[in-house]
């Protein structure tokens, strides 16, 4: 028993070690790919591409389009304050927000996309669409923050070749919306609040009270002498 616990130290240590690398790998395979932090708009037509500040992908433009269903109708997309809002008017239309960068191997870095959903209405239907083929599409999907695995796209293989990336949105009536923080993420690994939470907990164990120390070793002493 005392040969296990003199290693028990050193035990601990691998292990808080072990879990701060699973935390470092999971921080390093997060990509923000747009915050809609830069400032962009575009009103019945089309406006791009202009450069993204801050990206995690090399070369990044962004170009908006907005196309509605009737003549005289209104179609809109407004990139501002770290929020993507898309408006239309009674006859609905068509918005898109497209991504262009140099080509990159996603699925060695990441294995999904997080998308958070401010606000949305009912009627409408939206896709995420990589490479211009390979489609994730979606209805409901409901307000905060959501994980799309690349493995629920249309073709999961386009990810190790990517390109291109859109968000496409059409309603046949009117309808509003708003959306935060497009990124990647490794849905692979633990969350860093749990990593960070066993590596705490490790640590903390490490590290025993002096007081109970010298009391267990006493109870130790005196049950061997009886």
């Amino acid at each position: 028993m005392k040969k296990v616990d003199k290693y028990l130290p050193g035990l601990r240590l691998v292990l808080i070690a072990l879990s701060l690398t699973l935390f470092a790998e999971h921080a390093v395979s997060a990509k923000l790919i747009d915050d809609f932090s830069d400032f962009q708009a575009v009103d019945n037509g089309s406006d791009g591409p202009v450069a993204i500040v801050g990206s995690g992908l090399n070369g990044i433009t962004r170009t908006l389009t907005a196309t509605p269903f009737s003549n005289g109708d209104t179609s809109e997309v407004v990139v501002e304050a770290g929020l993507l809002t898309v408006s239309n008017g009674p006859s609905g239309g068509i918005a898109s927000v497209f991504y262009s960068f140099d080509t990159t191997d996603l699925a060695s870095l990441a294995g999904a996309f997080t998308f958070a959903t401010e606000f949305m209405d009912l009627s409408h239907q939206v896709q995420l669409i990589a490479n211009g083929s390979s489609i994730f599409g979606f209805t409901d999907l409901g307000l905060g923050q959501h994980v799309i695995a690349f493995t629920q796209f249309s073709d999961p293989g386009v990810f190790s070749n990517l390109n291109s990336l859109e968000l496409k949105f059409q309603g046949r009536d009117a309808w509003d919306a708003q959306f935060k923080l497009l990124a990647t993420s490794n849905n692979t690994v633990p969350e860093p609040p749990v990593v960070a939470l066993l590596a705490i907990g490790l640590l903390a164990t490490s590290f025993r009270s002096p007081k109970k120390s010298v009391a267990l070793q006493a109870v130790k002493r005196e049950s061997i002498s009886v």
